[in-house]
């Protein structure tokens, strides 16, 4: 499982994570992302899903995998999304029935801004914050009381802060830089990321796979 999340949104998490899905899918053959962010489906072009989700099953007392299983839908022929559903909250201890229910193969999840329990995060075979080089998000970052096993910088041109400042502030290594492309908005505003993962997008995330 790759775990994905961030600490201010806006971040670029949702597109980074549906872009890693997709990579993983392309090169494993298939792969599952689950969206407890809620934006997976509209970054990959899908038809808003109605219905229950990631959400409702983990607020719910009985967890069964094979429900979870249930509440896939493709987003192409190799990639299925796991909606994040209508449920507003549940117990974070929910989490561990989640390790234990995931779908076989590559499994990216987009916590969005919610920080993954340690638990979760030291059985996932990535443990990732997404942030832009950003005074704002840094600052937050800073207050984490544990370390991320990694960092995703988002790339904008005009920022002052660098990918060693992200490093001595986070306490935790850069392990991938991706830049923000006008190829890769473009593709997201009309729903062709699915269809159509932009090049640099797609070389810049085959230094994590």
């Amino acid at each position: 499982m790759y775990a994905c999340w961030s600490v201010k949104g806006g971040s670029g998490t949702t597109v980074f994570a549906s872009a890693l899905a997709l990579s993983l899918a392309q090169r494993h053959g298939t792969a599952t992302i689950i969206d407890l962010g809620g934006d997976v489906p509209s970054v990959l072009g899908m038809v808003e899903p109605a219905g229950t989700g990631i959400r409702d099953w983990l607020s719910q007392s009985r967890r069964e995998r094979q429900d979870l299983l249930d509440l896939r839908i493709a987003a192409t022929s190799q990639l299925q999304v796991i909606p994040a559903g209508s449920a507003t909250s549940f117990d974070t201890d929910a989490l561990d029935d989640l390790l234990a229910s995931l779908p076989d193969g590559s499994v990216v999840v987009d916590f969005g801004l919610l920080q993954p329990p340690n638990s979760v995060r030291q059985a996932a075979q990535a443990d990732w914050l997404v942030v832009r080089p950003c005074y704002l998000a840094l600052r937050r970052a800073a207050r984490l009381d544990e370390r991320p096993g990694g960092v995703v910088l988002i790339k904008e041109q005009g920022r002052a802060l660098t990918a060693r400042d992200v490093q001595s502030v986070v306490g935790s290594p850069v392990v991938a830089e991706i830049t923000v492309a006008d190829g890769v908005a473009r593709s997201v505003d009309a729903g062709l990321l699915a269809t159509r993962l932009p090049k640099q997008l797609a070389d810049e995330l085959g230094v994590l796979l």
